[in-house]
């Protein structure tokens, strides 16, 4: 007998307050609603739990071999990569982030979602985890999103992938399919994909962004076998792209502090980027017709020094990391701006 990886979930709901299970099933079968937790196709991975096994030093005048091992304290956490779908993406982008504002009725306009960063705790999010098809399901209470990384390339599709942490795991029974709402919007292809650099597209084969929260996952306290808590330390935002330049001002951008220099500058250079991403389908029952679409605006950013690294007859190709930095606390160091069909962030 085996298990066939694919029939697994992962279902995920914010929760209403830090220790209270917040179950993603719908509330009646076939009927989604604003209740609802989302339910995420998954490529690959698993919460699951780290342990070691505890094994104690040589004595002494002992033999030769180990004479007993225990079990150390267990964290939960672990990756899971998707392809980025825009019902889910809000809630993923809120559990990164912290916040989120929606507007619009959803038939004139549409549903749009900002997702602004906390300097505060995160939400705490329930999550229902099937492993493949009769192996086990778990669920998850107080867990927290500690990484969220979204990439595309030129040819491919907008791929994604969350770093979890949670506090407590218990098995449980799956969610009936006909309770699960899955995020089947559209998937989004890379010829939908831009990145813009100072309000002009940049000729990139590729992009990734990165958001982490340095959550420890190794906060253990005695008399507990489980972390005993979930602290985001400082956030990281990071950015990459693969260009194939069209002049050398993002070298002298990156390398001597402004596009324009001629000598190398002390100063880095700012400036803002945007990401967004467009489905080709519309989102149903708008009038005028809307795209299911995602802006994320960058105020202030720095493009990191890099090498011009000729070779041979091959076009020249640059792997920047553009770093994004927040030079004033009172503005965010990205927001997310997400329109689809949903009243609220689940």
């Amino acid at each position: 007998m085996g298990f066939l990886s694919q029939a697994g979930h992962l279902g995920i709901k914010t929760q209403a307050s830090k220790g209270t299970y917040a179950d993603p099933a719908q509330g009646t079968a076939g009927t989604p609603n604003a209740l609802d937790g989302v339910f995420l196709y998954t490529k690959s991975g698993s919460l699951g739990g780290n342990r070691e096994l505890l094994i104690p030093d040589p004595e002494i005048g002992g033999n030769r071999d180990i004479p007993d091992a225990q079990l150390g304290p267990i964290a939960y956490s672990g990756e899971f990569e998707f392809y980025a779908r825009m019902d889910a993406l809000p809630t993923l982008l809120k559990a990164a982030l912290g916040s989120a504002a929606t507007t619009g009725n959803g038939t004139s306009t549409p549903f749009t979602h900002t997702i602004t960063p906390t300097d505060s705790s995160l939400p705490w999010l329930s999550v229902e985890e099937r492993i493949a098809d009769g192996y086990m399901v778990f669920k998850y209470t107080d867990c927290k999103i500690n990484t969220l990384h979204l990439e595309a390339d030129a040819n491919g599709y907008l791929m994604g992938t969350i770093g979890l942490i949670g506090l407590t795991q218990a098995t449980t029974t799956a969610t009936a399919l006909a309770n699960r709402d899955y995020d089947t919007t559209p998937m989004i292809v890379g010829s939908n994909v831009c990145v813009r650099w100072g309000g002009a597209d940049l000729p990139a084969k590729s992009f990734s962004l990165d958001i982490n929260n340095n959550i420890e996952d190794d906060d253990f306290r005695l008399c507990s076998m489980t972390l005993g808590d979930l602290v985001e330390k400082r956030r990281e935002v990071t950015m990459s792209c693969t260009i194939r330049p069209q002049d050398s001002n993002l070298w002298k951008t990156a390398m001597w502090g402004s596009p324009s220099a001629t000598v190398p500058l002390g100063q880095s250079f700012k400036d803002d980027v945007e990401i967004e991403f467009e489905s080709y389908e519309d989102i149903p029952g708008l009038s005028p017709a809307v795209k299911y679409n995602t802006l994320i605006p960058i105020p202030s950013a720095i493009i990191a020094p890099f090498n011009v690294e000729p070779s041979g007859d091959d076009v020249i190709e640059h792997d920047i990391e553009i770093r994004p930095v927040r030079p004033a606390p009172g503005t965010p160091i990205l927001t997310a701006v997400v329109k689809n069909g949903l009243s609220t962030v689940r």
